[in-house]
């Protein structure tokens, strides 16, 4: 096991042990990119300001806001203006948080709480399509509560209204909608499950995580964009991350809330011991103000004016993709509206395209033969992308070409008798990567879900996230 060094290390050595580690890494600015990156193409006068910021409030916590005035400044300041972009108003609160998981997170807290007051017998229930982020599943882990999931129309990739209005019982605590969801790149039907909830008296969260700060300005180049923020009375909190589609470093999204009798249970407040009291807005206590300052930089130094030209180099790069994709034998799944394109195929197999594509990142999502989900691979389109859509779509071609005579041979999945004999099969070694990404893409599809989680857990428990040996 490696471990803890006796004597300080050069500055140079340091640097070139971290460069020896990073060896295999993509390159987030490379443009080769096509997911885990949104920056890729921002003015550097902007960058520069962002990364000034970030670097100047680094070592301030946003743990005690009296010792450091300026954290609550730019909190306060960023909620606002998020708020006026998401249809806020006056009443409108709301929390920055560390990223798109954390908001989700208080907010299931706070719907549970608000819940639990009038009805504090019964297991509080989400209903969540099938489409909505996984998030939402980890948070009711958490927090004990129960998720009924809610299918889709499988041709728009958005959720089932009917299928959400049957399952609505007296224990439903929450029902989620996305904007846009993550696998596909759709808007879920807000507006009528905005009339639902309000019907029903129910609280309705909105994750636009992945859409918040996007789909306003596509609106305003004259994109289709449909309602659904606060505009909507029926929602009642909604996510937006500032480090996706606004464009900060990470660490770097916010909550809104209706008002602040919604936000009461994302406030964590102990005074019942020897130290300071603690208050508590996030999941995290002490937190880097780095992000923070950096967030406000980057809304400051692009603008509205600045998110619109960004938001036309994305919608471009979507359209060229949108066109050109279904002249190679693609099917676009649904009728993407935000920075999401995701493509299938019923011609070919998908599990070995990204292995094809030497030299670009694309996500392959396996989906589930089982749960009816198809094979996708999902693209998150940067506004830098348009620099290098063409060449992509070129290498694109003629991996296609190259993946129409292939014929991938499974094992059978009888032959392993418990989980290490498929961790083998699949030839993971402990501290390294799988060997064989095309057949663990195939056999994920191939699994019932179920399974695939176990092997999942055990392989990042056994095999992947082990103390060093050297």
């Amino acid at each position: 096991m490696k471990a803890f060094p006796d004597k300080p290390l050069s500055k140079q050595d340091i640097y070139e042990i971290a460069k020896t580690y990073s060896r295999n890494d993509n390159e987030p600015l490379s443009g080769r990119m096509w997911g885990h990156i949104y920056s890729l193409g921002l003015p550097e006068d902007v960058i520069e300001v962002s990364m000034t910021l970030y670097n100047q409030f680094i070592n301030k916590t946003m743990l005690d806001f009296t010792v450091y005035p300026s954290v609550l400044r730019f909190e306060n300041d960023i909620i606002a203006m998020a708020s006026s972009l998401l249809g806020g108003n006056e009443e409108t609160v709301g929390n920055f948080t560390f990223g798109g998981t954390e908001s989700i997170m208080v907010a299931t807290k706070s719907a549970r709480d608000y819940f639990l007051k009038r009805h504090s017998s019964v297991i509080p229930e989400i209903l969540l399509p099938v489409t909505a982020h996984p998030a939402f599943n980890k948070a009711s882990d958490y927090l004990g509560m129960k998720v009924t999931p809610v299918k889709i129309d499988p041709e728009r990739t958005t959720v089932d209204l009917e299928d959400l209005k049957s399952k609505l019982k007296e224990n439903t605590a929450m029902i989620v909608a996305s904007a846009p969801n993550y696998p596909f790149g759709t808007i879920d039907d807000v507006k009528a499950l905005s009339e639902i909830a309000q019907d029903k008296k129910l609280w309705l969260h909105v994750d636009s995580c992945i859409g918040g700060f996007l789909l306003p300005f596509l609106r305003d180049l004259g994109e289709p964009i449909p309602p659904f923020d606060l505009s909507l009375e029926g929602v009642t909190s909604i996510s937006a991350d500032l480090h996706k589609y606004g464009y900060a470093p990470r660490g770097a999204s916010v909550v809104l809330f209706r008002n602040s009798s919604y936000r009461e249970g994302s406030i964590f407040v102990m005074s019942r011991w020897p130290g300071y009291p603690i208050v508590n807005t996030s999941v995290l206590s002490t937190r880097s103000a780095g992000p923070l300052a950096a967030a406000w930089g980057i809304i400051h130094g692009l603008g509205k004016d600045g998110y619109r030209k960004l938001a036309n180099r994305i919608l471009n790069t979507r359209i060229k993709l949108t066109n050109e994709l279904p002249k190679m034998g693609y099917r676009i799944l649904g009728k993407p509206l935000g920075g999401i394109v995701s493509f299938t195929s019923e011609e070919f197999n998908l599990a070995e395209l990204p292995t094809l594509m030497k030299g670009w990142f694309i996500q392959y999502q396996p989906g589930s033969r089982i749960l009816g989900f198809p094979k996708s691979i999902h693209l998150t389109i940067a506004p830098g992308h348009d620099k290098v859509v063409d060449e992509f779509l070129r290498d694109l071609e003629r991996a296609t070409i190259e993946l129409r005579g292939k014929r991938l041979t499974l094992p059978p999945l009888q032959d392993f008798n418990d989980l290490q004999s498929i961790a083998r099969a699949l030839g993971i070694e402990e501290g390294k990567l799988p060997s064989n990404p095309t057949l663990i893409n195939e056999l994920m599809h191939e699994m019932p879900p179920e399974l695939v989680e176990n092997v999942l857990k055990l392989v990042i428990n056994e095999y992947v996230f082990r103390p060093s040996r050297s």
